[in-house]
């Protein structure tokens, strides 16, 4: 795969991450629509880096278990950096999984492991070979223009969006702030727009369904909080023995 080839499923993926978590995500935690992203722009490049990975992966790994394995390892792990380069050198934190269980200083969490191992999975195997067959029938030049801007869009985006997160120019981190002040009410209003469409009976299956996965979350995050002190329960008898 080339790098016009492999840049243009970044941009691609990190743009379908930023939509299921933007409506999704956003939609099953807060109940209505919130613009995740942590750029100007509509994209989640963690997301784009996973999928990327798994693609990667998937070139020379056959095994769909072996795939899903190696994936999700190296997804977590750059979903684990991101969250240290954010909150270490931006001073953000845009997700936490504290509430959840098995998961490591809120960064990374088994649920994200079995969601991006499986995503990658099927991303590699599966859908990607559509997306190479669509790149394939574009016009060569126009590809490459694609690529071009797209990757002059993605490095101007991130070079504002430092700037602002460090507030080096105050004027730059009020548009940063209102901007994302603006998406959200927009946001916020198409999904209460939405809502009003949908029938009673259905908002209020869901909203059970959310209580009930909740519910066992806690038992888990409960139990595993019981296993840590049998552990360490154990582990001083044995220092003491």
């Amino acid at each position: 795969m080339t790098l016009e080839y492999l840049f243009l499923n970044f941009m691609l993926y990190s743009f379908a991450g930023w939509v299921f978590e933007t409506t999704i995500c956003s939609l099953w935690e807060s109940g209505y629509f919130l613009n995740r992203g942590s750029l100007l722009g509509p994209y989640c490049p963690v997301y784009g880096g996973g999928a990327c990975f798994g693609i990667l992966l998937g070139m020379h790994i056959e095994n769909p278990v072996k795939l899903f394995f190696c994936s999700a390892v190296l997804c977590i792990i750059v979903e684990y950096t991101a969250a240290c380069v954010l909150e270490n050198i931006f001073s953000m934190k845009l997700w936490d999984y504290t509430g959840m269980a098995f998961q490591i200083q809120g960064r990374i969490c088994l649920l994200g492991f079995l969601f991006f191992g499986t995503a990658c999975t099927i991303i590699s195997k599966w859908i990607n070979p559509s997306v190479i067959s669509l790149f394939d029938r574009m016009n060569p030049h126009f590809r490459r223009f694609l690529a071009i801007s797209l990757a002059v869009v993605l490095a101007l985006d991130i070079l504002l969006s430092a700037l602002a997160f460090r507030r080096v120019n105050k004027t730059l981190y009020r548009f940063y702030i209102r901007w994302h002040a603006l998406l959200n009410r927009e946001f916020r209003s198409l999904s209460y727009a939405l809502q009003k469409r949908y029938p009673e009976w259905l908002l209020e299956d869901l909203s059970d369904m959310q209580e009930v996965i909740l519910d066992k979350n806690r038992d888990l995050c409960q139990k595993q909080a019981q296993q840590k002190e049998m552990l360490l329960e154990n582990l001083q008898r044995f220092k003491k023995s």
